[in-house]
């Protein structure tokens, strides 16, 4: 029963994440997209946002950093590589799409490639149970996401975004066989830090291109301009930082250590739903009959999974 217990608040934790991990891509898209005059762009954006998380985690953590095992620091690093890259392509991605819940839609489909991974690295293998809930939960988010009905092809900017599946789906699985042996907060810390210098890497890089007078690629432009903060970014930052970064991170290392890299998956697959909600409430985007059917089975496949583990369990 506490077992079961455990696992239960890990999956509310986890769900909880995704819940504000969705609203950031309506968030994020507004401080990035390069129709605003005080847009950060994508790697200025993410340079900001990890290097404040990891800023704030440095007061109330860095004394413990200093003893932290090399092994736990190794571990941060892979796992901080792999989501620079994901946030890279990502971020790059959302600032250019028109629609914050095909973006959602794009990175969740990570989901699908996360069972293969995890039966070739996991810790551990997904069950019928699993695999049945993230076929249903993967038929509702495309019923909820893509393809839409406004004519919004598909377009480069969403095989940007499809780039992030594997760093994401990768990360997931790490997550999983490395968070029962390392400490939470240093390990997130680690992971964070090692984030935003991939991100502060690849804009150094752009910007010594660009001193040598090499031509920029149109949409890596707005990387180059002057930065500009408004109070609204300032606003969106905080909650960026402090729920979107710092928390989220927090939950998803601390839940995968009593859930599995695909029941992560699953709970994955809620991000888009939560997506779309905030894209409607804030009158971004509009949810039809459609749409509304696809967050039922996202949400169906989720439970779907759980309720035939726990039935399993049960009978073992």
């Amino acid at each position: 029963m506490g077992c079961r217990s455990v696992h239960h608040r890990a999956l509310l934790g986890l769900v909880l994440a995704n819940a504000i991990w969705g609203s950031t891509f309506v968030v994020a898209q507004d401080m990035t997209s390069p129709a605003r005059w005080e847009s950060l762009a994508p790697l200025r954006y993410l340079m900001v946002r990890f290097g404040a998380a990891v800023g704030l985690m440095l007061l109330i953590f860095g004394q413990h950093l200093s003893r932290a095992p090399s092994r736990t620091v190794g571990d941060g690093f892979w796992l901080g590589l792999v989501l620079g890259v994901g946030y890279i392509l990502q971020a790059q991605g959302l600032a250019w799409s028109g629609s914050p819940s095909k973006a959602a839609f794009i990175t969740g489909s990570s989901v699908l490639l996360v069972p293969l991974f995890g039966a070739c690295f996991g810790r551990q293998r997904p069950t019928a149970a699993n695999l049945l809930g993230l076929g249903v939960a993967f038929a509702g988010f495309v019923l909820l996401c893509f393809p839409d009905e406004q004519g919004r092809g598909w377009q480069w900017s969403d095989a940007v975004s499809l780039g992030c599946t594997i760093p994401f789906a990768v990360h997931i699985v790490l997550v999983e066989r490395y968070a029962e042996r390392s400490d939470v907060d240093i390990l997130n810390l680690v992971q964070l830090w090692v984030s935003a210098l991939v991100a502060a890497a690849v804009w150094v890089a752009l910007a010594g291109w660009a001193a040598l007078d090499l031509p920029v690629p149109p949409v890596l432009v707005p990387e180059l301009l002057p930065l500009r903060f408004s109070a609204r970014q300032v606003v969106e930052l905080l909650y960026l930082v402090a729920f979107g970064t710092i928390l989220c991170y927090r939950l998803q290392t601390w839940a995968q250590r009593h859930v599995s890299a695909t029941q992560t998956a699953l709970t994955l697959t809620l991000e888009p739903v939560f997506a779309s909600l905030m894209a409607f409430l804030l009158g971004v985007e509009r949810l039809g009959p459609r749409e509304l059917l696809g967050g039922v089975l996202t949400i169906a496949g989720v439970v779907v999974s759980e309720v035939l583990d726990a039935k399993q369990a049960e009978k073992t």
